[in-house]
């Protein structure tokens, strides 16, 4: 599944988007935001070779390379 579509599926979920409404910029724009956020946090867990920061980035954004090299077999993003 695709990010956007999992963020369309939350906004759904939180009665933000109706059934076959389609994702809106502002609300894309928040989820990408919270992400950031979350991965900035992250960032200060671990060091700088291998952090949660980058976890979250590569899991959210399909970045395989900021996998840590445990979770690379057995996470895919």
């Amino acid at each position: 599944m695709e990010i956007e579509d999992e963020f369309t599926a939350f906004a759904r979920f939180a009665g933000e988007l109706g059934p076959a409404e389609p994702m809106r910029p502002s609300l894309l724009d928040f989820a990408e935001q919270v992400v950031a956020r979350c991965a900035r946090i992250g960032d200060r867990y671990g060091d700088l070779e291998c952090n949660a920061g980058d976890h979250i980035r590569a899991v959210m954004y399909g970045i395989p390379a900021l996998l840590p090299k445990t979770a690379k077999s057995d996470e895919a993003p």
